[in-house]
């Protein structure tokens, strides 16, 4: 059937406009259409797309019995006689309602967009109002069944779609879903912007979904597996921590599953539980007691959770930026770049022609330069000047994305791209993506599905990629789409001694803490040595940061036989504290 109909007037469905009588009663009486899909871009791919998933839904649905050790869930759905397609159908129906609805944007057209593109061939009266009356107000609030069997199915079936190197089809649903909507709302010129803002809020919380199934699916066979250097990793920021407040809800719901797993008897993670308790019992107290239960993005997404902060204005967090050690050169790039957005919304606001314009972004550097830092404090100065929605960071590297066989990659990948919407998607060491030879497919598949979510994204997704200087540059210039897309390099220079010497002053201040004056004059010897003798990989404040804590600790060591300490001695550092080797 083509994208071009009329309504017959009896029974109320739509017909191919060539059709000399209704196919379902007969009657020759019709309401024309003004309006014919086979003009949108979009219209055949999805329609193929669509076709091509109830085919598969078809196979399954035509498999037999599922066994109910290996396939619990697919075996409980077809013991009720239930059809995958029909539910696909349905799951992808309401869908599209839910966010036409809630957008204000249902029409008579994307009514007939539903029952064509789906196959329903449905009375459109009848339709609608099965349509509005399954509309669930909390349907964000859930995964549909159908991402729930066909993650089973691909479990089931994992050896085959490796070894064909194929994604499974949970990974292809949730990209039908997004392509799907796009061509909805574009069959009809009734799509208000409200109704793109609930399909984000809907994607992102889909993805999220997605994310909790993976972890939870009730056969435990495909339960994370333990990382010995990851938990050990964690251990120590969490023993090092301030407070649990330092870090992202999602690391601390992880971590919070770990503790309950031990408490449940879960051997893997007892030794973890039992010394977090040894050294830190305060933090195991506020993990317990925290209300996290988001699942982790990746086992490398550490980010502090600022959902809850206090709202800071765009001047306040431009004077953060200004106030930092050092970075001039980046100061100066940051502050033009935010003039550049500026006055590009004036002339937006003024119906002024603007040439486009990308904001991702390359940092280069050596570590502990702050590239982190300032790449926090832009996500939150892009919220303020209205080019994000929420102004978050997520931080990842190539662990995080590459996953152990090909299609695996492009999941993960999109995981953390759909936690980034939003904000600024931070890849460190993202030279390590490109491929190191003609058979590492990984890296470049992570690369591909990044490319591509800037495209489909570019209105409310930044990515900024760090690294070594030279490396990050041969990673640019070794692919055509990378180049197209990252065009503004901000380079983010050593640490001076001056500058050094004020990190390490700035920690002091930060901890009530202040040297006296052979230790102070020490520090200024020890960040000219330091500066003048670093190699190619100097960790600039990353080492004083290691400086500062052998310092606290030398210090703890030297106070803790005095049993009437001041507190002038416990605020002041002395020469003997630097001798901790």
């Amino acid at each position: 059937m083509s994208g071009q109909w009329k309504i017959c007037y009896n029974c109320h469905h739509k017909v191919d406009v060539s059709a000399k009588s209704c196919p379902y009663c007969n009657e020759d009486y019709f309401k024309e259409i003004d309006i014919s899909f086979d003009e949108m871009a979009e219209y055949e791919p999805i329609k193929s797309e669509i076709k091509e998933l109830f085919e598969y839904c078809d196979l399954i649905d035509n498999r037999g019995d599922y066994d109910e050790k290996l396939t619990p869930i697919l075996a409980d759905f077809k013991s009720g006689k239930g059809s995958v397609k029909d539910l696909v159908q349905t799951n992808l129906a309401d869908f599209l309602t839910f966010i036409a609805v809630k957008g204000d944007s249902f029409s008579e057209f994307k009514l007939l967009f539903i029952d064509d593109v789906l196959q329903l061939e449905s009375n459109l009266d009848e339709l609608y109002l099965v349509l509005i009356k399954g509309l669930d107000g909390n349907y964000m609030n859930y995964l549909p069944t159908s991402f729930k069997l066909f993650y089973e199915n691909d479990l089931f079936h994992k050896d085959f779609l490796e070894s064909k190197n194929l994604n499974g089809y949970m990974d292809k649903l949730f990209e039908i879903y997004r392509h799907l909507a796009k061509a909805f709302f574009k069959c009809d010129r009734y799509t208000e912007p409200k109704a793109y803002g609930i399909l984000d809020r809907y994607m992102d919380c889909l993805a999220k979904h997605i994310i909790r199934f993976k972890r939870d699916y009730p056969t435990g066979n495909f339960k994370e597996p333990y990382d010995n250097d990851h938990v050990n990793k964690v251990l120590e920021l969490l023993t090092n921590c301030e407070n649990i407040d330092d870090f992202h809800g999602n690391f601390i719901a992880n971590t919070k599953d770990w503790i309950n797993r031990s408490i449940d008897g879960d051997e893997d993670y007892d030794d973890f539980y039992k010394e977090l308790s040894r050294r830190r019992p305060d933090v195991v107290a506020d993990i317990l007691m925290s209300k996290d239960d988001v699942v982790k993005v990746d086992k490398n997404t550490f980010q502090k959770n600022t959902e809850e902060e206090t709202e800071e204005s765009l001047d306040d967090l431009l004077e953060e930026l200004n106030s930092l050690v050092g970075l001039e050169a980046v100061k100066k790039e940051v502050n033009s770049l935010v003039n550049l957005i500026q006055i590009r919304k004036i002339r937006e606001e003024r119906g002024m022609k603007q040439p486009s314009m990308s904001l991702h972004l390359v940092f280069s550097g050596n570590p502990g330069t702050g590239k982190t830092t300032v790449a926090r404090l832009l996500s939150k100065i892009y919220k303020k000047l209205g080019v994000l929605s929420k102004g978050h960071l997520i931080e990842t590297d190539r662990s995080g994305l590459v996953g152990g066989y090909l299609g695996q990659t492009a999941i993960k990948t999109q995981e953390v791209i759909q936690s980034a919407m939003g904000g600024i998607l931070f890849i460190d060491e993202a030279y390590t993506l490109a491929p190191k030879n003609k058979d590492d497919a990984y890296g470049q598949e992570a690369i591909d599905t990044i490319l591509k979510a800037m495209e489909d994204h570019r209105d409310d997704l930044i990515v900024i990629v760090a690294g070594y200087p030279g490396l990050m540059d041969n990673f640019i210039h070794s692919n055509p789409g990378l180049e197209s897309r990252f065009n503004k390099y901000i380079f983010f220079e050593d640490y001076n001694p001056d500058e050094l010497y004020g990190i390490f002053l700035s920690m002091c201040e930060n901890t009530s803490l202040k040297l006296d004056s052979k230790a102070d004059e020490y520090l200024k010897g020890l960040c000219e040595d330091l500066y003048n003798t670093r190699g190619d990989n100097f960790a600039n404040g990353r080492q004083i940061r290691n400086l500062f804590e052998n310092v606290l600790t030398a210090q703890a060591n030297r106070l803790s036989s005095d049993l009437d300490i001041t507190d002038d001695e416990l605020m002041t550092i002395i020469l003997d504290d630097f001798k901790f080797e």
